[in-house]
């Protein structure tokens, strides 16, 4: 720092002695605690990279300053000895003030006209830039000597140089040698060349003037090079950057890594640029195509699965307008999931032995308890395959099942995967079936991570470190029904096409799932491609509803869209997932989904898993005798000879599934009369199931009102007449009948036409 004419007020022998003394009574008496940091780290800015180290952002600090910290260490040895040999060359060897310069300075400054010579040390310097100082005084002087010469007592002079090339200036807002490298170069200070490294160290002695931000100031550290180098070609070599072109790429993604690591300065992550662009271009083609409909939001996060790093991660449409909220990170905020939480469904009822994947399931009407659930188009399928009812996204089938999960439950099940489920599982009761629970897609991925991955769940990986620690798995799946369910989704036909026309990744499977949230507030659909791992959401931040908001159909295509640009851009390998061991295929029924019986139709096989999976041989079809002159059917004890057919065994409320879809589906012909029940095994094995009044149930009932309450049954397959009875009244007869209510407690009782029955106590209360 150099004297200007205010600080010649006293003579240079009085100078020099009220500086002896006091920087000897500092050196002395002034023992007080040091503060912990020459450097305020924690108010620093962060720069956050690609996986090719290529710049994202580089933030301002709450100073609105570009400050990088950085350890002495990752600071080039060149730019540490080019800074030392061009601002303070006896730093190693002087206490903070360097008495000699101290004098020429003062002595040259009283020669008229003379060019004034500076005193400062580096750790002058330092004193002058850590707290502020003003030092074209007296008293500005001898404050910025007093703390040059407190900093040497209390710190090293490696802590020292680590703090001033941290703090030093480098023009403008842009504060340590970090920062400038980031500025300037667009890369971190370590990986500086040396002559991008020695032009760093020239700026701080008059940042205002050699700051590179505009040609005249390009020069004059152009002149400060040969001054200080000589005739060293080295500064042609160089290509500095403008503070203007510091790019701001994939903001939501720099500040979720900022937030996951808030200590680091430097984050080198695990984002593709290319990824990133391809996905941000084909969203913003998305919402414009999408604009009339109302739909002006949307996210994408994209993750290389078997590593779970997340490749792109766009978390808005637009992340400065903020008619859509844009700002808000739409891929880390909870939203209604809709239907894919149901393929985890799936998953743990294969592992518990419940279904295969050929399982005949019910999409029948269904009524547990109060519950009376619905599917989305409001009809039923009556029975179809486990695959599916799955792939058409039913309700019904997927409710049933998560009633029947045990140990672990579904709401079990999520916590262990670490999903942040706020309430019990009674708050939510059947309905997390189809989105009750919020969830994030954040979390949604790393759950849809358990089938890319044989059943273990990996965190999602942000960094990217090649030094980072191999993640300690949780097996939380059995890998075979975490391969099945996968297997299973890859059924799901494609949409005729996918957004933006592409079609390149037709010949590689797609494991997807489709949501839609109630009240059609959220659209989503999750794919799974080779080692790719994909989910794109539309909605609005403010939860209004939008009837285009439909998984399927909106955002269906827009997930095969970035699957196959991607596809186009990078190869996408085979999934890690292979077919576990502990797999067998054998022949089922491809009507009921069970092992063969000897009257089954042939041709078809399926997956299960020994010792696991349910393998009851097949009961829908049977062999029965007819008799030929009326068509009814023979008792198994009856010894007329007879005309001997197979016949198919459905259940009443399949059989009217069936109708309602125009479906044919004949029920066998009744009994000629009843039959021996001993002798009617099969028939004896299926009881009607009564589906209204529920046990347990209380019904209300109104005072001066025709109150009715609803009984309805399930007949066995091969059952033609239902019987009902209240306290061994008879009432009625039908699948479903009507009870005029009364106040009490009752039993109720079904009983069909070969005597097998099944009952129920319920209560009947008053109200208001």
């Amino acid at each position: 720092m150099r004297f200007t004419a205010n600080a010649l007020k006293l003579s240079p022998i009085k100078l020099a002695l009220l500086a002896a003394v006091l920087l000897l009574l500092i050196w002395l008496g002034l023992g007080f605690t040091p503060q912990p940091l020459l450097v305020n780290s924690a108010n620093g800015s962060y720069a956050v990279t690609d996986n090719k180290g290529h710049l994202l952002r580089l933030s301002l600090t709450s100073d609105e300053k570009y400050r990088v910290w950085t350890p002495l260490a990752e600071l080039p040895q060149t730019l540490q000895d080019a800074t030392l040999h061009y601002e303070d060359r006896w730093f190693y060897q002087h206490p903070g003030i360097n008495p000699v310069a101290l004098c020429r300075a003062v002595l040259s400054s009283l020669i008229p006209h003379k060019r004034w010579m500076g005193a400062s040390t580096l750790t002058m310097q330092l004193a002058r830039q850590r707290w502020r100082l003003k030092t074209d005084t007296v008293t500005g002087k001898l404050k910025q000597m007093a703390y040059a010469a407190w900093l040497e007592r209390h710190f090293s002079k490696t802590e020292l140089l680590q703090a001033y090339l941290n703090l030093a200036p480098y023009g403008a807002n842009i504060e340590g040698a970090g920062a400038a490298a980031w500025v300037y170069f667009h890369k971190p200070v370590s990986a500086l060349s040396q002559d991008e490294a020695r032009a760093l160290a020239l700026i701080p002695q008059n940042p205002s003037a050699r700051a590179p931000m505009t040609p005249a100031a390009l020069q004059r550290l152009r002149q400060a090079w040969r001054t200080a180098y000589g005739d060293d070609p080295g500064f042609d070599r160089l290509w500095f950057r403008l503070r203007k072109d510091l790019p701001f790429r994939a903001p939501h993604f720099s500040e979720r890594l900022h937030a996951l690591h808030p200590e680091a300065a430097t984050l080198l992550s695990t984002l593709d640029t290319t990824v990133q662009e391809l996905s941000e271009e084909l969203l913003s083609g998305f919402l414009r195509q999408h604009h009339l409909q109302g739909v002006v939001n949307a996210s994408v996060m994209v993750v290389h699965a078997p590593s779970m790093s997340v490749l792109g991660y766009v978390g808005s449409a637009d992340y400065f307008n903020r008619d859509i909220q844009g700002y808000v990170n739409g891929l880390k905020a909870p939203r209604s999931p809709g239907s894919t939480l149901k393929p985890f469904i799936y998953a743990q009822s294969i592992a518990q032995g419940l279904i295969t994947p050929d399982t005949r399931v019910k999409d029948t009407p269904l009524r547990m308890g109060d519950y009376q659930p619905e599917n989305f188009e409001r009809n039923f399928y009556g029975p179809l395959s486990a695959t599916d009812a799955l792939v058409r996204s039913r309700n019904i089938p997927a409710i049933s099942l998560l009633a029947q999960l045990q140990k672990p439950t579904f709401h079990q099940f999520l916590l262990q995967a670490g999903i942040p489920i706020p309430k019990q599982a009674a708050n939510y009761g059947l309905s997390l079936a189809i989105g009750s629970a919020e969830i994030s897609m954040e979390d949604l991925l790393r759950l849809y991570g358990l089938l890319a991955n044989n059943g273990e769940l990996k965190e999602l990986r942000w960094l990217n470190q090649t030094d980072q620690a191999p993640q300690a798995n949780q097996p939380l799946l059995l890998p075979e029904a975490a391969f099945l369910v996968r297997d299973m989704l890859e059924t799901n036909p494609r949409p005729q096409r996918s957004f933006g026309g592409r079609s390149f990744g037709q010949q590689q499977a797609v494991a997807w799932k489709t949501g839609t949230s109630s009240g059609l507030k959220d659209a989503w659909a999750i794919g799974i491609m080779g080692d790719l791992l994909v989910g794109v959401w539309a909605g609005n931040f403010d939860g209004s509803p939008n009837r285009h908001l439909v998984g399927r159909e909106l955002v269906g295509p827009l997930l095969f869209g970035v699957l196959d640009a991607i596809a186009m851009e990078r190869p996408i390998a085979d999934s890690d997932a292979k077919s576990p061991t502990g797999l067998k295929r054998i022949e089922i029924c491809p009507l009921s989904g069970q092992p063969v019986s000897p009257w089954c139709p042939r041709g078809k096989t399926g997956w299960i898993i020994p010792g696991v999976s349910p393998i009851k041989t097949c009961t829908l079809h049977r062999r029965i005798r007819i008799n030929p002159a009326n068509g009814l059917r023979l008792c198994p004890d009856d010894q007329r000879q007879g005309e001997t057919r197979v016949a198919e065994f459905w259940d009443s409320d399949e059989l009217e599934s069936f109708r309602q879809a125009g479906v044919r589906r004949d029920n066998p012909p009744a009994f000629e009369r009843s039959c021996d029940d001993a002798t009617e095994s099969n028939a004896a094995a299926n009881p009607p199931k009564i589906v209204s009044p529920q046990a347990g149930v209380s019904y209300p009932v109104r005072a001066g009102q025709q109150n009715t309450i609803e009984f309805s049954a399930i007949s066995a397959g091969g059952r033609h007449r239902l019987f009902w009875f209240v306290d061994d009244d008879f009432i009625g007869e039908g699948t479903t009948v009507f009870w005029p209510g009364k106040p009490g407690q009752f039993a109720v009782a079904v009983i069909d036409d070969q005597g097998q029955s099944a009952s129920a106590a319920f209560k009947v209360v008053p109200t208001d």
